[in-house]
């Protein structure tokens, strides 16, 4: 058996392809189809000009997860420190009006000053713009009874979203202990006012050919002390309130329902005052039942 010749393959393949030197570098195909295409090889030897980027390529879709994930972290991260922030500085802001309004009560507690009159005296106990019905509900040697801001506070805990449950159980016994406070005081000035009472024209050493008003003026030192003790131990019950008791929210909730509070008093008792006209008093007649007026 004779082997094929390979000679018709070898003509084929120089028949298709061959290269023309004397065309300056130019290589040209052809085919079957007679398509010529010239390749510049002049183009192509240009140098071309690579940027090396790296990149990081996680090795694993793991990986590729996890670091995902703490990119979103960090940005969470940043966005709430963003609102720590604010709410901190709004929280200092808050702090500072509840020092403010402190302070104010401070300076109000504090401007008691030595009567040297009976009217003196009698602007401590009774203030004229005061009326006569918050006096007499209210207002303990001029002004509220610290106990009574206390109970106050007691009342607020129960009608609104303060944190009653430990309101409620520290509350009982600083009223209690506040209560003390204020017989004791009220003792002292009880023993001045006698001693006052005694000193009068018709008292037991008016025969004696001494001034009153003399005898009278050794007692108001003592009378400025004791206002002083009462406006103390008012002054220290709102501090323990707001500095104690409540937190900063509830401190800030509970100095304004107490300006409020106050404010409703006084326009009341102001209305009661200036109500003008007889009095009606109705009472039990023993036959005709009627109503007598005065």
């Amino acid at each position: 058996m004779k082997r094929a010749s390979s000679l018709p393959i070898l003509k084929t393949v120089e028949g298709t392809h061959h290269v023309d030197v004397n065309n300056k570098g130019k290589e040209i195909l052809e085919d079957d189809s007679n398509d010529d295409e010239i390749i510049d090889s002049e183009k192509i030897s240009e140098p071309v000009r690579c940027k090396t980027i790296q990149k990081w390529e996680p090795t694993s879709r793991g990986e590729e997860f996890s670091w995902g994930k703490q990119g979103i972290w960090k940005r969470e991260q940043i966005n709430r420190a963003a609102r720590l922030e604010k709410q901190l500085k709004a929280r200092w802001a808050v702090d500072g009006l509840i020092e403010e309004e402190l302070n104010r009560f401070r300076a109000q507690y504090n401007t008691a000053m030595v009567p040297t009159k009976l009217k003196d005296v009698a602007q401590l106990i009774m203030p004229k713009w005061t009326p006569s019905p918050e006096l007499a509900t209210l207002t303990w040697l001029g002004d509220w009874r610290p106990s009574t801001i206390l109970g106050l506070l007691c009342h607020l805990a129960h009608s609104s979203a303060l944190e009653s449950v430990p309101i409620e159980v520290a509350l009982p016994q600083l009223i209690n202990e506040f209560r003390i406070e204020e017989a004791v005081i009220d003792e002292e000035m009880a023993e001045i006012q006698a001693n006052c009472i005694f000193h009068l024209p018709f008292g037991p050493k008016a025969q004696k050919g001494e001034s009153a008003m003399a005898c009278i003026q050794s007692e108001f030192k003592k009378i400025h002390r004791v206002i002083t003790k009462a406006q103390n131990l008012r002054l220290k019950a709102m501090e323990m309130v707001v500095k104690k008791v409540l937190s900063r929210t509830d401190a800030a909730e509970f100095l304004i329902a107490f300006a409020g509070i106050q404010d409703l008093v006084h326009q009341w008792a102001t209305q009661q005052k200036m109500r003008k006209g007889p009095v009606c008093i109705r009472t039990k007649a023993l036959k005709s039942g009627s109503s007598l007026k005065q």
